[in-house]
């Protein structure tokens, strides 16, 4: 497969963009007024962008690392990695919001509480991250921590597997285990499958998952609603698509156009800075035309959240990322 997946990226586009519908519809119903019920119950369901991320997550991690040099050495490297990628764009988003919601604590909820251990090192603790969607990223952090013992093992597989089974014993029968054992890291695991899948079986196996992950999604949206652990069912069907559409981009069967990759390059920074911007669209949108004003206030949240995000991934990400790689890249062996 290509070292770049240009369907991946199209895919993280697509959850961002769910994401940030479905809160700026939240933010439009608490700050202006209703949004038709036909429109709130489609955008309702853009929260199963977190689905879609998580298994994409699983995907690209296996895909990139998979072939590592088990080690400490590579191990060294791919934590570095993966501790820039989330931190480096997370730490200004979330430092400004503490700074914001100490000064003005009425400018969130009022019972909302929030912790400053988690909201500076995602470490879990009895009180949320100030960033509210940043409960992901304490997931995605144990899903990295989990897969270091990649580099140290060779029976990882087992110990996935091990870890698949807690998570239903434990966290889904029980409804015990706290973020280690929910049911939802299922779907990180699941994107691991997927990139075994989409690198090994036979193209009508792959096309054929394909098939019963599209009709499976489906199915879970109509019938199995989004009530506790039913969002991990499209999950799972998400992982059953994602192989197929590798393999048809690794044929020439799909393309991504520019535009759309770029909002998938930016889909992190969009992720981060959509929730804030969201509530700040909405309560504009509110003063300028109070009345039926939803269609205002629901195209000012995704304006912002999208465009200022793209600005984030450009202006201060990308550029960051790389003067922070170029400086933990290993040394080039010297030449005579």
């Amino acid at each position: 497969m290509r070292p770049t997946i240009t369907v991946l990226q199209a895919g993280r586009a697509v959850a961002a963009m769910a994401v940030l519908l479905h809160h700026s519809a939240v933010a439009t119903q608490d700050f202006v007024g209703p949004v038709p019920l036909w429109l709130a119950a489609v955008l309702e369901n853009g929260f199963r962008g977190v689905d879609f991320f998580f298994v994409l997550s699983g995907f690209i991690i296996l895909h990139a690392h998979g072939g590592d040099a088990r080690d400490g050495a590579a191990a060294r490297l791919y934590a570095g990695k993966r501790v820039r990628r989330i931190y480096v764009p997370y730490l200004p988003i979330s430092v400004g919001l503490v700074v914001l919601y100490t000064l003005l604590p009425g400018l969130s909820a009022s019972t909302r509480e929030w912790s400053l251990i988690t909201s500076l090192t995602l470490f879990p603790t009895t009180a949320p991250p100030a960033l509210s969607v940043a409960w992901t990223l304490m997931h995605e952090m144990l899903f990295y921590t989990v897969f270091l013992a990649f580099y140290f093992t060779r029976f990882f597989a087992a110990l996935i597997v091990v870890w698949a089974v807690l998570i239903v014993l434990v966290g889904w029968i029980m409804g015990a285990g706290g973020i280690v054992f929910a049911p939802i890291n299922l779907e990180f695991i699941a994107g691991m499958l997927a990139a075994l899948a989409a690198r090994s079986l036979p193209s009508r196996g792959v096309l054929a998952l394909l098939a019963v992950g599209t009709l499976g999604g489906v199915a879970s949206l109509v019938w199995l609603g989004s009530e506790g652990n039913a969002r991990v069912w499209f999950g799972l069907s998400l992982a059953l698509v994602v192989p197929g559409l590798v393999r048809l981009e690794a044929r020439g069967r799909v393309t991504v156009p520019g535009w759309l990759m770029l909002l998938g390059n930016s889909s992190y920074a969009i992720y981060l800075v959509h929730n804030p911007l969201a509530s700040l669209g909405a309560r504009i949108a509110a003063r300028i035309e109070p009345l039926n004003a939803w269609p205002v206030s629901l195209a000012l949240c995704a304006a912002l959240g999208t465009g200022i995000g793209v600005l984030y991934h450009l202006a201060f990400e990308k550029p960051a990322l790389r003067w922070f790689g170029k400086r933990e890249a290993p040394p080039t062996p010297h030449r005579p």
